[in-house]
C-alpha cells in the first residue's frame, strides 16, 4: 500500500510540475517586463530633468521669444490691446520701475483709457534662456512716452518670464528697472553721427573725473 501511494504521489507530482514551472516562468516574465518599464520611465525622467536643468540659449524657442518681444513692443507703440491680451497670461503680474505691482487688467485698462502712450520702444542687449516650458528674457529698452500725462522717457532694463502652454508662449511676469534718464539709445545706435557724439561725450566725462 505504501509503495502504491508513493508511486501515485510521484505520478501526480510529475504531472503538476510542468504547470507549476509554467506559472513560475510567467511570473518571472511579468516581473522582468515591469522592471524594464520602470527602468525606461526612470531614464525618461532623468533625461527630462537634464534637458530642463540646462538652459537653451539659441534655436527655435529662443527665436519665438524674441519674436514675441518685438510684437509686444510694436503693440505698445500702437496701443493694440488685442495683440497684448493674447501675449499676456491671465495671471500676468508686473513690478514697474516705481515698485508698483500691476496686472493684466491694469495694462488693458491703461490702453482703453488712453493713459499709456509711447512712440519709441526699442529693445537691445538681449539675454534669453529657455528651460523646457519656461522662458526668461532680459533686455534694455530705449523708451519715450507718457503714463497718465507724466513723461516716462529714458532707458530701462526689463525681465520677462514666460510659460509655454498648449504650444504657445505667454508672458506671466515682468519686472522693470530704471537705468538712465533721456538717454535714447535707439537714436544713438541707429545714427552713426549721434553714436560718435555719444562716444565723445563719454570721453569728456571720463577725462573730467
Amino acid at each position: 500500500m505504501k509503495k502504491f501511494l508513493l508511486i501515485m504521489f510521484l505520478v501526480l507530482g510529475g504531472a503538476t510540475a510542468p504547470v507549476w514551472a509554467q506559472k513560475q516562468g510567467a511570473y518571472k516574465a511579468r516581473s522582468a517586463k515591469l522592471a524594464a518599464a520602470a527602468a525606461r520611465d526612470k531614464a525618461a525622467r532623468t533625461k527630462s530633468v537634464a534637458n530642463t536643468s540646462q538652459p537653451v540659449t539659441e534655436g527655435p524657442e529662443v527665436a519665438e521669444l524674441l519674436r514675441i518681444e518685438e510684437a509686444w513692443a510694436q503693440a505698445t507703440i500702437q496701443n493694440n490691446a488685442e495683440v497684448i491680451t493674447h501675449l499676456l497670461a491671465e495671471e500676468y503680474v508686473a513690478v514697474n520701475s516705481q515698485g508698483a505691482v500691476t496686472n493684466k487688467a491694469d495694462v488693458l485698462s491703461a490702453i482703453a483709457n488712453d493713459d499709456a502712450k509711447c512712440d519709441i520702444n526699442k529693445a537691445f542687449d538681449f539675454i534669453v534662456r529657455v528651460y523646457g516650458n519656461t522662458g526668461l528674457v532680459i533686455h534694455n529698452t530705449s523708451f519715450r512716452g507718457t503714463l497718465r500725462g507724466v513723461a516716462t522717457n529714458g532707458e530701462y532694463r526689463t525681465m520677462h518670464m514666460y510659460v509655454k502652454r498648449g504650444g504657445k508662449w505667454l508672458v506671466v511676469a515682468n519686472q522693470t528697472t530704471f537705468v538712465a534718464p533721456a538717454r535714447m539709445t535707439v537714436v544713438s545706435r541707429d545714427n552713426p553721427e549721434n553714436e560718435r557724439e555719444r562716444k565723445r561725450k563719454k570721453g569728456r566725462e571720463v577725462a573730467g573725473q
